[in-house]
């Protein structure tokens, strides 16, 4: 450039002036381009950064439980310190320098009312842990896929919000307007209960960002000048530096006159409150989308004057903003983006915006607000890593699986929850495991449908352990006769009479059909045909002890128990008037002919050997699937056979007796809708069946259900409590087992398939926590037939057989009448 320079020079050229002029020009509009499209780079690039920081943004949303049981006595107290809670929320997050979003939503389908926080992703666990902290038994989901207000065919409106004076001058807030026992949230729901389900969306934004410290110090500025006297205006602005300038006279003349003037005591005191609270510079922010303008405007009209309840009289107040046109879209997008303006900011203190927005209270009133059904609690921190799987625990976004082991599971697991909620489900996926782990179970189905399940479930080289008792598949009646016991065990006889006549009791109630004498007649009759366990008789034979008095006779000519021998010949015969002997045939064979006509039932009970040897079925890890389902043999029937059922079984773990407790294999006895089958000896078993190493999962809806005896005996003996949703009759009773961790709220409020748990773990009840059943496995349906099909020619006998040999024995009945 120097020798372009010197040429000019010594060549002594010279240019027109329009030629210097127009070069002038040139270089005034390149350097005007240049700083355009540099304040444009550096708009385009700070929009940018703020479109890549809001994209590391998470949303998450907050679920609260709600407190219904609080008195109402307290509402205003309580109303009061829970929105005072949020506001030690708020501050609490002064260390977190990035802007904070909560927001307020309901999307244009659906009516509930969600509660958001956004943070960057880095803070989400300190954001988590902190609403945990101060709302406890909350939850807060990470949200995957943003709400969506905006109605894609209809109108929006939007407006922000400032404040009409300088921010010193503080709104009104909650902690004076909820002396009238009102929650300030509510004015802002009222507009949300007014959306329709579809087609109308609503959202309340607001922005918070932590303000520098240097602001504290401009309020003591402020505060000194205003207590020399200064107006508001004057103590604001910043004419210091003027000072200086005047001179000795004109100042002594100024502070002469600032004297006489009144000092704003009131403005004073609201001020250094509202300096006694961290700030936050802040944006609100309203968006509403709805079918037409109409509609609109009477929803976000209703939002915008809920912020009138703020207004402190001569002091300060929310103005409204609404935007149309191009500003309006840079709202939504701004909204859209989570996006802070600095334009639109004003400055809060944590008092304030503890007033404008926060989580629901107990006692808001909007009936649509999203609340946690239930709480979550923590799982123990030692967890089983071995045994079945019982489920799942998702605490905190922790995925665990959660197992019982196999010594904590003798002491047997409890399942109550209304219908529909996941017993079901929990039963199979257990009873599918036991089945994949070689164990051996009996699983009693009274509705018919997870028996088929689970012969699905069955692995492949387990089809041989299989024994399906399906009491409608009447081709090859399996036998079960009560009356069978083993001549080794001669205590089983009493123990088959007592549950027979507990059965017969719980199905027709003998205090209002029967009476002791009913009981002592059949009693007698029991242990007359029982008396030699090689006769082979059944309940058929009960009711011809009565009717057929050439073979009562021929019994007791056989029978060598004393006692029942003088009954049947010197008591029986002597009793008159209604308990006569003749009187109460009528009464037994009413309660056994149900049965004994059943065509279905009758082939069952009359078998003089029972088709399964319960002993050998839990000693060798057999597959025992029982359908009970009511459609072709009834309720009652449904009933008799579950219970004479369980009770095999129960006496065949007595019998383990003559084995050491190392040898005895576990077996696991799954009943649902227990309620149906239980007797007294269940409460017996409970207590000791542990040795025996028979494990019970017992499941049923409700506690009424149960006898108080049976009631004492599970919850006194059971190991592992698992409860699904009940209702509030056993919510009542329930809550003590998982106070305080959980209330009787949860437990009507759990969702289906979730559940709270008492799990026994080394022998010690564990703190109750909550899991989720897992989903169940593929089922496959192609051996079913095959399985029932190879049972039936193991287990059963063709029903011409059995009723010829019916036939056969009551071919010389001989009847007393």
């Amino acid at each position: 450039m120097n020798f372009i320079q010197e040429f000019i020079t010594t060549h002594k050229i010279s240019f027109p002036p329009s030629l210097v002029y127009l070069s002038g020009f040139i270089t005034g509009v390149v350097g005007f381009l240049l700083i355009y499209f540099t304040i444009l780079f550096l708009k385009r690039y700070m929009e940018y950064q703020k479109i890549r920081l809001s994209l590391n943004y998470a949303l998450l949303l907050v679920e609260l439980p709600k407190y219904h049981y609080l008195p109402k006595t307290e509402a205003q107290v309580r109303v009061i310190e829970e929105i005072n809670n949020f506001e030690n929320f708020i501050n609490s997050l002064i260390n977190i320098k990035n802007p904070i979003v909560f927001e307020i939503a309901t999307p244009h389908y659906g009516e509930e009312i969600f509660f958001y926080v956004s943070v960057p992703k880095k803070y989400i666990q300190q954001i988590q842990k902190a609403i945990k902290a101060f709302w406890p038994g909350s939850e807060v989901l990470l949200v995957k896929e943003d709400y969506n207000i905006f109605n894609p065919e209809g109108v929006v409106l939007g407006s922000y919000i400032k404040i009409k004076n300088h921010y010193f001058r503080p709104i009104r807030t909650y902690k004076e307007i909820a002396i009238g026992n009102v929650d300030t949230l509510d004015a802002f729901l009222a507009a949300f209960n007014k959306l329709k389900k579809e087609g109308e969306g609503l959202a309340y934004q607001v922005i918070i960002q932590p303000l520098g410290g240097s602001e504290s110090k401009k309020v003591k500025k402020v505060l000194e000048k205003l207590k020399e006297g200064k107006p508001f205006e004057e103590a604001i602005s910043h004419k210091e530096y003027l000072e200086i300038f005047k001179t000795k006279e004109e100042k002594e003349k100024q502070e002469a006159e600032e004297k006489k003037k009144m000092i704003d005591e009131h403005l004073i005191k609201n001020i250094e409150n509202k300096m006694l609270k961290p700030f936050f510079k802040v944006n609100i922010r309203v968006l509403m989308s709805a079918n037409n303008v109409f509609e609109a405007e009477e929803i976000i009209s209703t939002i915008e004057s809920a912020f009138h309840q703020f207004i402190n009289p001569g002091v300060n107040e929310f103005t409204i903003n609404r935007v149309k046109g191009r500003k309006l879209s840079n709202l939504i997008y701004e909204f859209s983006f989570r996006l802070f303006n600095p334009s639109q900011s004003i400055i809060l203190n944590s008092e304030e915006i503890a007033s404008i927005i926060h989580f629901p209270t107990s006692y808001s009133k909007s009936p649509i607000i999203h609340w946690l059904a239930s709480r979550s609690a923590p799982p123990p921190a030692n967890l089983p890593s071995e045994g079945v799987i019982l489920g799942e625990s998702t605490y905190q976004g922790n995925r665990v699986l959660v197992r019982i082991k196999r010594n904590d599971r003798r002491r047997h697991i409890y399942v109550i929850g209304q219908t529909g909620t996941g017993k079901t489900t929990l039963l199979k996926n257990i009873a599918m495991q036991d089945l994949e782990n070689g164990d051996g179970i009996c699983f009693i189905d009274p509705h018919g449908d997870v028996a088929q399940e689970l012969l699905g479930l069955v692995p492949r080289h387990r089809i041989d352990d299989v024994i399906y008792f399906s009491p409608g598949d009447i081709k090859r009646p399996i036998g079960l006769n009560i009356l069978e016991y083993d001549p080794n065990f001669p205590e089983q006889k009493t123990f088959i009479i007592n549950t027979l006549i507990e059965i017969i009791d719980k199905i027709y109630n003998l205090q209002l059909t029967g009476g002791p004498m009913f009981e002592q007649y059949l009693r007698n009759a029991l242990l007359l045909i029982m008396d030699d366990p090689s006769w082979g008789y059944t309940l058929l034979e009960v009711s011809r002890v009565f009717v057929d008095e050439r073979f009562r006779e021929e019994l007791l000519r056989k029978c060598k128990n004393y006692p029942v021998i003088e009954f049947w010949t010197k008591q029986a015969p002597v009793v008159g008037g209604e308990l006569s002997l003749q009187n109460m045939i009528t009464w037994i064979t009413s309660k056994l002919n149900p049965f004994i006509t059943n065509d279905f039932v009758r082939p069952i009970i009359a078998q003089p050997k029972s088709s399964i040897n319960f002993r050998y079925v839990m000693d060798n890890k057999k597959i025992l699937i029982v359908n009970l389902s009511k459609g072709k043999i009834g309720e009652t029937s449904a009933y008799l056979l579950g219970m004479i059922l369980v009770a095999k079984i129960l006496s065949a773990t007595f019998s383990r007796v003559d084995i050491p407790e190392e040898q005895r294999r576990d077996f696991y006895l799954f009943i649902d809708e227990f309620q149906n089958f239980a007797f007294k000896g269940i409460a017996s078993i409970l207590s000791e069946a542990r040795k025996y190493r028979l494990s019970m999962v017992l499941a049923h809806q409700y506690i009424k259900q149960l006898p108080e005896e049976i009631a004492s005996a599970v919850f006194g003996n059971v190991g592992t409590i698992m409860c699904f949703r009940v209702g509030t009759e056993d919510a009542d009773f329930l809550e003590k087992q998982f106070a305080p961790i959980f209330t009787k709220v949860d437990l009507v409020n759990i969702p289906n398939y979730n559940l709270y748990i008492k799990l026994l773990i080394d022998g010690y009840v564990s703190d109750p926590f909550n899991i989720r059943t897992l989903p169940p496995k593929h089922i496959d349906f192609s051996l079913v037939d095959k399985i029932k099909e190879l049972s039936a020619l193991k287990y059963g006998k063709p029903l011409e057989e059995i009723e010829a040999e019916i036939e056969e024995r009551y071919k010389h009945v001989k009847s007393v009448f």
